[in-house]
């Protein structure tokens, strides 16, 4: 995300109640960082969450089984009715059936 120019990215504004900015600070401090600098990495790190969050899920399936239906999910001993439909729904929401 860093660029190799810095005055080429844009600036924000934030306020934060006192108490917030003074534990940023102290956080910033024990870091050797700026309050800036804390505050970038800070969003950064959520930003490359969110991106992890937002992965598409992939089902590599074997040559042999390339285009066959997926079966029923197997029931569970001693599931009730309305678990396994619930399973099942979220399986198909999953894979795309």
């Amino acid at each position: 995300m860093p660029t190799a120019n810095p005055s080429a990215r844009p600036g924000v504004t934030v306020r934060l109640d006192p108490e917030a900015h003074e534990r940023l600070q102290q956080i910033a401090k024990a870091e050797h960082r700026s309050v800036a600098a804390f505050l970038e990495r800070l969003i950064e790190r959520e930003l490359r969450a969110r991106d992890e969050a937002e992965r598409v899920i992939r089902v590599h399936v074997a040559p042999e089984l390339q285009g066959q239906p997926f079966g029923e999910p197997d029931r569970r001993p001693g599931e009730s009715d309305r678990s396994y439909a619930r399973r099942k729904k979220t399986i198909a929401a999953l894979f795309g059936r």
